[in-house]
């Protein structure tokens, strides 16, 4: 059947069960971008309020940067 075929109701209904059948990553990417900031906020204290040795600051960071990269990347797909 072609799409001027169809009524403008059955469109929207079609167009929403195509989308209902897609993964929806907000959750998802909303859960990645909380522990992100919270891993960046703790690593920056870690950094500035901690001992002279940088690395487990640097560390914490570095695993919240992993937790942006894919976020991003969900955001793409």
């Amino acid at each position: 059947m072609k799409q001027e075929e169809l009524s403008l109701e059955e469109q929207v209904e079609r167009i929403r069960k195509k989308r209902a059948s897609r993964f929806d990553s907000t959750k998802v990417r909303i859960v990645l971008n909380f522990l992100f900031l919270i891993l960046a906020v703790v690593g920056l204290c870690m950094y500035f309020f901690g001992s002279a040795n940088h690395v487990p600051a640097l560390i914490v960071i570095a695993i919240g940067m992993a937790f942006k990269v894919v976020e991003f990347i969900l955001r793409l797909l």
